[in-house]
């Protein structure tokens, strides 16, 4: 009789216990899916990419900041941009990228040299190791900024990053407003995007560095490809390959949009692989890519009304605006339009009143 009794007794503790393990396990799990905490987003991340899937943060889904998960190598995909030629980029189609060639990503030669790394079809390895090895302390971190060209715009901006690259711990970003980089445009909500990201390479007001770009592409596009790179550096303390390039059409002078090309390099890509074209768009406006005026859907449909032109400068202004006051009377034009008709006819609206 006792014996039964201590029997049901350790059965019924047993019992507890895996009850209580069972409800640790599930707590631990949702943990893992929801954390936001850098070291857990990495190892998702990771593991996530294993098993055929990247992450994107892509504004949308839950509304609760949760991320959306896209299949790699799948969805829209285009070939090499570079083959299409410059009038013939990629037009917009609602995402905030595309694929390029199938997401796998390929560099210039000289992106793999300066690294002190060994291209064999596709398997890296350490200039002085053996084919196929990565010997850290034989790798050469870096970054590399073109020279703008002949029209003032950047070009391309490539490095192997890690630790050594960004920004030391506590450092601060730096001021970046004194750079105008072409096509920038006073008061069209144009903000200054880093191809490579400051927390990547500690750059601040590089010229070589900074294009002109929308909110769109800064923060919804490029960013969270930039946050993966980060993370997986601070995580793992490994290398990371990197190129970003503006694409611009004909002698535009802001892009259409930027390529972004990544791959980790002593896993040999299993940790960040990626290669994909970054739409530089704000939906439902319109932007003019020569003169950088931005056209919202709503400031197209105003009815005609009253601005003030400075004839000298080719800005014009409610006629409220102190700029107005300060004008010499021969350079005052008053005229009745729509401001699409002022901006199409090559007028830019004051980046004070912002008409």
């Amino acid at each position: 009789m006792n014996k039964t009794k201590s029997s049901k007794k350790k059965n019924s503790s047993k019992s507890r216990l895996l009850s209580a393990l069972v409800i640790v396990i599930l707590l631990a799990a949702a943990l893992f899916v929801v954390s936001d905490a850098p070291f857990i987003k990495g190892v998702r991340d990771s593991l996530m990419q294993k098993l055929g899937y990247e992450s994107v943060d892509q504004g949308e889904g839950t509304g609760d900041g949760s991320e959306t998960v896209k299949p790699a190598g799948k969805g829209n995909s285009i070939e090499d941009i570079s083959s299409l030629g410059t009038d013939a980029l990629p037009e917009y189609n609602g995402d905030h990228y595309l694929q390029v060639n199938g997401n796998m990503p390929e560099f210039p030669d000289d992106v793999y040299d300066r690294a002190s790394l060994v291209n064999d079809n596709g398997v890296l390895s350490t200039k002085g190791s053996k084919a196929g090895k990565i010997d850290t302390k034989l790798l050469a971190p870096y970054e590399y900024y073109g020279s703008l060209d002949n029209l003032g715009r950047c070009t391309e901006a490539y490095g192997c990053l890690g630790e050594e690259t960004m920004p030391a711990e506590g450092q601060d970003r730096g001021d970046i407003s004194s750079v105008r980089p072409s096509g920038w445009a006073k008061a069209q909500n144009w903000e200054r995007c880093h191809l490579i990201a400051w927390a990547l390479s500690a750059e601040n007001a590089n010229p070589s560095n900074l294009i002109t770009g929308t909110h769109y592409l800064n923060y919804d596009g490029m960013r969270p490809l930039e946050e993966e790179v980060e993370h997986y550096i601070w995580n793992t303390g490994n290398h990371v390959l990197y190129y970003s390039k503006p694409w611009f059409s004909g002698d535009e002078l802001v892009a259409r949009g930027v390529q972004m090309v990544a791959r980790s390099v002593e896993d040999n890509g299993k940790g960040i692989s990626f290669n994909v074209y970054c739409f530089n768009v704000t939906p439902n406006a319109e932007i003019d890519y020569t003169t950088g005026i931005v056209t919202t859907e709503e400031q197209a449909k105003q009815d005609a009304r009253v601005y003030i032109i400075n004839t000298r400068s080719g800005v014009f202004h409610y006629p409220s605006c102190d700029g107005v006051k300060e004008m010499s009377e021969h350079n005052k034009k008053e005229v009745t339009a729509t401001r699409k008709e002022l901006t199409d006819q090559g007028y830019t609206p004051c980046g004070s009143c912002e008409p």
